[in-house]
C-alpha cells in the first residue's frame, strides 16, 4: 500500500508535459533578443524565394551570422501553422499559413534559412510576411514609372538625383563629375507625411576595374513643409564583387509600436542580408536591425 500511495503522489511526466503546452509557449530558435529586431513585428519575417510562391525562407530575427552558421538543427514548433499576412510594393495583397520544416540543407555548403511553405497559396509576387496583425501595408509608388506620382514625377526625380550628389562629399574623387541614374525609387503617404526612398548608381566603365557608386537615401516631408528633408543615407562604392546593392521590399505601419518601417535588402555578390529601416522618431529613421548573412 505504501508503493501504490508514493506513486500516486509523485507527479506523472503527462501532467507536467500538459501544464507546459498550456503555460508556455514552445521554444523557437532565434527568439533571443539582442539583434535590434523590433519585437512589436512578431516571432519571424518571412520571405518569397525564386520558386513557386508558396515556398518560402524563415528568417529567424535573433540570430547572428556566427549563431546561424553555427546551427545544425532549428526548433521551430512555435511557429507551426501561424497565419501570416504578405506585403509588396503594393501593400497588403494576401494573407496565408506559414507550414515549416525544421532544417534547411544546402549541397553546396552554404549558409541558408530554414524553408517552409505557405498552405493555401499565395498571390504571385509578393515578397516579404509577417505574424498576421503585426503590421498593415503602405503602397510604394514608383518614381521611375510614367505618371506613377502624378504630374510632379519629373521634379521628384531631379530632387532625387540632387539629393543624391549632395551626398557624395566624401567620395572616391574618382567619381566626381559623372552623373547619377536612378536604379530605384518609390514614394508613399501617410495622413501626415509623404516618403521617398530612393538609390541612385554612377558607374566608372573601365574594362579593367569597373566601379560603381551606390547612395541609398530617405527623405520625409510633413504636410506642413513645402520640401523634403534627407532623414537618412547609406553609400556603397567599390568593385562588383564587394558592392553593397539594395532592394525595397514593402513598406510597412508596425501596428504596436506606430512606427514606419520600410524592409530592405542588402546583397553582395554571393548573398546577403534583410533589414529593417524605421523611423524611431521624427526626423529620424534608422537600420534598427539586419538578419544574418545568407550565402556562400
Amino acid at each position: 500500500m505504501f508503493v501504490i500511495a508514493s506513486c500516486r503522489d509523485r507527479p506523472s511526466d503527462a501532467i507536467d508535459s500538459t501544464a507546459i503546452n498550456r503555460g508556455l509557449s514552445p521554444v523557437v530558435t532565434g527568439s533571443q533578443p539582442g539583434t535590434g529586431w523590433d519585437s512589436t513585428a512578431g516571432p519571424v519575417l518571412v520571405l518569397a524565394t525564386s520558386r513557386a510562391p508558396t515556398n518560402v525562407a524563415i528568417v529567424l530575427p535573433g540570430l547572428t551570422d556566427s549563431t546561424l552558421a553555427a546551427t545544425s538543427r532549428f526548433e521551430l514548433r512555435g511557429l507551426a501553422n501561424i497565419p501570416v499576412d504578405l506585403f509588396n510594393s503594393s501593400g497588403l495583397v494576401g494573407s496565408s499559413v506559414l507550414r515549416v520544416s525544421s532544417q534547411q540543407s544546402d549541397s553546396a555548403g552554404c549558409v541558408a534559412w530554414p524553408a517552409g511553405e505557405l498552405v493555401g497559396g499565395a498571390p504571385p509576387g509578393w515578397r516579404v510576411a509577417l505574424e498576421k496583425g503585426r503590421a498593415s501595408g503602405l503602397r510604394l509608388d514608383s518614381i521611375a514609372a510614367p505618371n506613377s506620382v502624378g504630374s510632379d514625377s519629373s521634379a521628384i526625380v531631379a530632387y532625387v538625383l540632387k539629393a543624391a550628389l549632395s551626398l557624395t562629399t566624401a567620395s572616391d574623387s574618382s567619381f566626381r563629375g559623372i552623373p547619377f541614374t536612378v536604379r530605384q525609387g518609390y514614394r508613399f503617404e501617410t495622413p501626415a507625411l509623404s516618403v521617398l526612398i530612393a538609390e541612385a548608381v554612377r558607374k566608372i566603365n573601365e574594362e579593367a576595374n569597373p566601379r560603381e557608386e551606390h547612395i541609398l537615401f530617405l527623405a520625409e516631408r510633413t504636410r506642413n513643409l513645402p520640401e523634403y528633408r534627407i532623414v537618412f543615407h547609406k553609400r556603397s562604392a567599390g568593385a562588383e564583387e564587394s558592392l553593397e546593392t539594395s532592394e525595397i521590399l514593402a513598406a510597412l505601419h508596425l501596428t504596436a509600436s506606430n512606427h514606419l518601417a520600410v524592409v530592405i535588402t542588402f546583397d553582395y555578390e554571393d548573398g546577403g542580408k534583410i533589414g529593417l529601416l524605421e523611423r524611431v522618431s521624427a526626423d529620424s529613421w534608422q537600420v534598427v536591425w539586419k538578419s544574418a548573412y545568407t550565402g556562400c
